[in-house]
């Protein structure tokens, strides 16, 4: 063999390197963790000591939000409950209207209890001393400064005809409104504030003549208790004897 074919021999021949490698065979990937999870694909061993975390973890499942019905109208809804308020605004007052009431303060006079409007009423002060007025009814005690307001005090006790007691730490002046002012009456005790039906004052009893009539201005029931609504304007004229 000469030297010609020596040289295309060797150029004819194949490499070692040249050769297909089997699967089994391939080199091993530089050491790292593994950075899928491609079935029949092999990976090197880890070269680190943490476990290798779970390939393809199902990730934690997320609430479900109720499904928003398809005509939903945020607008139609506000609309609605705008029209419900003043539906209800509407038989609130209708009911009102129909169920009309009066706040009357309560107060007693000897073993009676009485009542007036409390829209007669400016306000309740404690006893104070009065000076007295020569030729004056005797339900008048006299009269007192209140504020630079000059206002006769009347004693309940002697207008209404009932008997005589001694004085308490109860009794109260009540200051109620007059045409031309203002004047107080000395009662024993103011008791409360009750709110009745205009519907449920029953009127006076035909049984009262004269000037007790007069003073009655109607009857009305709280709790079972029966209160003699009074006719202030009458009370105070000094002219009904």
């Amino acid at each position: 063999m000469n030297l010609a074919d020596i040289r295309k021999k060797a150029q004819t021949a194949e490499l070692p390197g040249d050769q297909p490698v089997a699967p089994w065979q391939a080199p091993l990937a530089a050491p790292g963790p593994p950075d899928s999870c491609q079935p029949g694909v092999p990976t090197a061993p880890a070269a680190y000591s943490a476990p290798p975390e779970p390939c393809c973890a199902a990730s934690p499942a997320e609430p479900e939000l109720d499904p928003e019905p398809e005509n939903f109208d945020p607008a139609a809804v506000i609309l609605k409950g705008r029209q419900s308020a003043a539906f209800e605004e509407v038989s609130s007052l209708k009911e009102d209207q129909a169920d009309a009431s009066v706040e009357l303060l309560c107060f007693r006079v000897a073993t009676e209890e009485y009542a007036i409007s409390i829209m007669d009423i400016k306000e309740i002060i404690k006893p104070r001393e009065v000076t007295e007025v020569p030729r004056v009814p005797s339900f008048v005690r006299g009269i007192l400064s209140l504020r630079g307001n000059i206002i006769p005090i009347f004693d309940m006790r002697v207008r209404l005809g009932l008997p005589g007691a001694t004085a308490s730490e109860r009794e109260r002046v009540v200051v109620v409104k007059r045409q031309g002012g203002f004047c107080g009456v000395l009662v024993d005790e103011v008791v409360q504030v009750v709110r009745i039906a205009e519907a449920g004052i029953e009127p006076p009893p035909v049984v009262l003549e004269g000037i007790d009539r007069d003073f009655v201005q109607g009857i009305g029931r709280v709790g079972g208790r029966m209160l003699i609504l009074l006719d202030m304007e009458k009370v105070l004229d000094v002219s009904l004897l």
